[in-house]
């Protein structure tokens, strides 16, 4: 298996286990019903990260495997009956079989999607957008990073228009015919949650001490003038038919 890691470990892992938000039941039984999965099914979450998907999914299915290169990412995953967690990245696909249905949420921008595309054994995908990057959704978030990092906040981690339809495009190519939908929800984050959400997206090089942490919150809450912060989260999907 291939253990590429991208970062997300140590404390990065354990912040994105804590604070990034999941996936509500509407988004799982949506995805479910749309994807004809059943409980006799076999389903790859790639990219799996802590499980926010694999989790919710194994409810509806036969078996989940659940695959992440980075060791402690898979640490969070809990041990359920039917999901079996695998160190591995997109380029072991092919060893891994037959799937009722591939699932890969908020990480194909870690991936070679055409190639994972044409090599997996599966009839049908689901590409899965969690919202867009706390960055991206309010100005004095994006200005706090900015002047945290000296530099701007521009990265749209596969949740873009473009990379949406670079990712249906591809689909098409490898002979799949691609669905988009939205689900709408909103998510509250006290400050010490929006700072852990930010911070599951750094790498262990740039997270902030445990010292300077209480400012960056600080910081937070006078950028937002406020003690919580509600995220607007709208789940884009493209899966196949």
């Amino acid at each position: 298996m291939s253990t590429t890691g991208l970062g997300f470990s140590g404390e990065v892992a354990d912040f994105y286990a804590r604070f990034r938000p999941g996936y509500p039941p509407q988004v799982i039984d949506a995805l479910v019903h749309k994807l004809g999965l059943t409980s006799e099914h076999r389903v790859l979450d790639l990219g799996c990260g802590t499980g926010q998907l694999a989790v919710p999914m194994s409810e509806h299915v036969a078996q989940v495997i659940a695959v992440d290169p980075e060791p402690d990412m898979l640490a969070h995953g809990p041990e359920l009956p039917n999901v079996e967690w695998r160190l591995g990245s997109d380029a072991d696909v092919p060893e891994l079989g037959r799937f009722d249905a591939v699932v890969v949420g908020q990480a194909l921008h870690w991936m070679d999607h055409g190639k994972l595309f044409r090599e997996a054994d599966t009839a049908k995908f689901a590409i899965i957008a969690n919202g867009t990057p706390l960055w991206r959704q309010h100005p004095a978030i994006r200005e706090v990073l900015e002047d945290w990092f000296g530099r701007p906040m521009t990265a749209g981690c596969g949740t873009d228009d473009e990379a949406r339809r670079r990712y249906a495009n591809a689909l098409e190519a490898a002979g799949f015919t691609p669905h988009e939908w939205t689900i709408g929800h909103t998510h509250e984050h006290t400050i010490e949650e929006l700072a852990g959400s930010l911070f599951s997206a750094m790498s262990p090089e740039t997270l902030p001490s445990p010292q300077d942490r209480p400012l960056f919150q600080d910081q937070l809450r006078t950028a937002l003038r406020a003690d919580t912060y509600t995220e607007p989260i709208t789940v884009t999907v493209i899966s196949t038919l």
